[in-house]
């Protein structure tokens, strides 16, 4: 029976654990998506040496080891909630020690709730959770070791624990450091005071390590700013995880003096596993930030090449101008940036591409829309930029700086960066497959995609810039390339967005006929019309079909009897919302 009651914690921790689980693929599965983006670990025997003589080595390599896999849908979750159900157990182990109070078990894992939480934020790091982990790994090592030990024994077996979480994982070693003198106060043991060695030690070296340069203050040492960017102001809320397990120690030794029968330990066990799990969908809602998580979630399509889910995406807000990027990136490599334009809301030019502010998440959505439309010196800055921003790198942006090596013909800076590539696991197959263009400007020339922007190259790359617009630079590739069909429809799309008519004019007439423009899309024959309504012969001329011409007469008369009426135009005219027209009159 006692062998029975002993597998009881375990398996409401594993429901719990897998519960939550369940609900982290679907609130962070774009998250873990987006912190696969933002690294590049390499099989590399240097690089990984480099990860593990760093302070807080240890969680950084554990974590990027484990992320690198969080590319393939569900397994970051899976891992994550592993993880979890692992610290939960641990956790258990040490805490039943205070009293075997079973039907408390799955309150264990609270800590690891607080984790996920903030892991809903990409700027804290996955080693938090990693370093929570060996935290309770050598807390119930310490207890198993202790059990017979001596005072100096005890001195030693804990301070050797707690110099190797600090060296390894960082702050958590000042965590375990006091939780492991509570855990010995509250286990009545007589030489609770051996407890205070790893806490004087553990002072004593991070406070040296600051002094040393080794760490960049006290905060980093001693505290959760160790596991977010330097950027990010730390708030109460990051304390609770570390918190959260002081006081469930607490709660375990009040528990030795509750009264207790059967029924309410039933009772108090479906409601401690069902705690957590609610709380944390609960706070998960409140805490979200939707737009970045969806903007997150496109960005894994976009390195993926899922442009058909970018277009279906429902979580788009339209108000979000790189969420509207992101989109008409897709529409774009679709080959339906023109045709289904206005499908969609637009709000002007920034639809296409947002005002630049130097953001990272800007710089890497920027790289691709420029090299999408041929402008390659710029997406190579771009992604250069941004993997340099990204401490450990990032592969979508290594792609692209490979691609506009072969395009640009550098061909030993490309092979640099494909053999790097090569190293990692993702990537690796992909990064092998572009070895066919080194030294190769035949293969190169041929392929669809690369040779298409080399041939839209010009002698001077400097003639790019931030500074102007879509527009222009997109004008200034079609002048090199006028087949590179992508330049092409984020050109018309930029003038058609800025409701520019006489652009618009102007364009049709130079490009009308050309490799440029054999045809009008159907907005751009609407934008014609608009610039010429009077004159039908000057439409017909410069590609409006009849049947637009029609559309427009009917649009016409419609708009005439509204405007007669003094209706409101937006709900009368809501028929033609997916024309140039509509957007035209009524977009602002």
């Amino acid at each position: 029976m006692n062998k029975h009651i002993e597998l009881i914690p375990f398996i409401l921790i594993a429901l719990c654990g897998i519960v939550l689980g369940v609900f982290l693929q679907f609130s962070q599965e774009a998250t873990l998506f987006y912190r696969e983006l933002r690294q590049l670990f390499l099989f590399d025997s240097d690089y990984m040496g480099g990860l593990l003589r760093d302070f807080g080595g240890v969680g950084t390599f554990a974590s990027q080891f484990l992320i690198q896999f969080f590319r393939v849908s569900g397994v970051g979750a899976t891992v994550t909630a592993g993880i979890g159900i692992l610290s939960g157990w641990l956790f258990w182990c040490t805490l039943r020690r205070i009293t075997s109070a079973w039907y408390l078990s799955p309150l264990a894992l609270f800590p690891v709730v607080f984790q996920y939480l903030y892991l809903l934020n990409h700027n804290y790091h996955y080693e938090g959770l990693i370093a929570l982990f060996f935290g309770f790994l050598a807390l119930a090592v310490y207890g198993r070791l202790t059990v017979r030990m001596e005072v100096i024994g005890r001195m030693i077996t804990g301070s050797m624990l707690a110099l190797g979480l600090l060296f390894g994982l960082g702050s958590v070693a000042l965590w375990f450091a006091v939780i492991l003198l509570l855990y010995e106060l509250l286990v009545r043991s007589k030489e609770w005071y051996a407890a205070c060695s790893p806490l004087l030690v553990v002072m004593v070296a991070g406070a040296l390590a600051v002094q040393a340069g080794m760490l960049p203050d006290y905060d980093t040492a001693f505290w959760m700013k160790d596991y977010v960017e330097y950027f990010i102001d730390i708030d109460v809320f990051y304390g609770l995880s570390w918190q959260s397990s002081f006081l469930l120690m607490l709660l375990f030794a009040l528990a030795r003096y509750v009264k207790k029968n059967s029924c309410l330990k039933i009772g108090v066990a479906v409601a401690a596993t069902l705690l957590p799990v609610f709380y944390y969908q609960y706070a998960a809602w409140n805490r979200k930030e939707m737009d970045f998580y969806t903007l997150s979630l496109l960005y894994h399509y976009i390195d993926t090449g899922q442009w058909d889910a970018i277009r279906s995406c429902k979580e788009i807000n339209y108000q979000n101008m790189l969420h509207l990027n992101c989109l008409n990136l897709a529409l774009s490599h679709a080959g339906k940036l023109q045709s289904d334009l206005f499908n969609y809301p637009q709000r002007g030019v920034s639809s296409l591409m947002s005002k630049y502010q130097a953001h990272i998440e800007e710089s890497m959505l920027f790289s691709q829309i420029y090299y999408q439309m041929g402008v390659i010196s710029l997406a190579y800055d771009l992604a250069l930029g941004a993997s340099i921003g990204i401490t450990y790198g990032s592969p979508m942006m290594t792609k692209t700086i490979i691609k506009s090596h072969l395009i640009y013909g550098r061909y030993a800076a490309a092979e640099k960066f494909i053999a790097q590539m090569e190293k990692t696991w993702a990537y690796r197959d992909w990064a092998s497959s572009q070895r066919r263009f080194l030294y190769n400007d035949k293969a190169v020339e041929n392929d669809p995609e690369l040779g298409e922007r080399r041939r839209g190259l010009t002698g001077n790359r400097d003639i790019f810039a931030n500074l102007l617009g879509v527009y222009e630079n997109a004008s200034i590739v079609l002048e090199a390339n006028p087949k590179l069909t992508a330049a092409a429809d984020y050109a018309i799309s930029a003038i058609l967005l800025s409701k520019d008519l006489p652009s618009i004019k102007a364009f049709v007439e130079r490009y009308a006929g050309t490799e440029v423009l054999p045809a009008l899309s159907l907005p751009l024959q609407q934008a014609v019309i608009s610039c010429a309504e009077h004159d039908p012969d000057y439409c017909w001329q410069h590609g409006v079909s009849k049947q637009t011409w029609a559309e427009f007469m009917r649009f016409k008369e419609h708009f005439v009897r509204l405007r007669r009426t003094r209706r409101d135009l937006a709900t009368g005219l809501i028929d033609y919302r997916h024309t140039f027209w509509y957007y035209l009159l009524l977009n602002k």
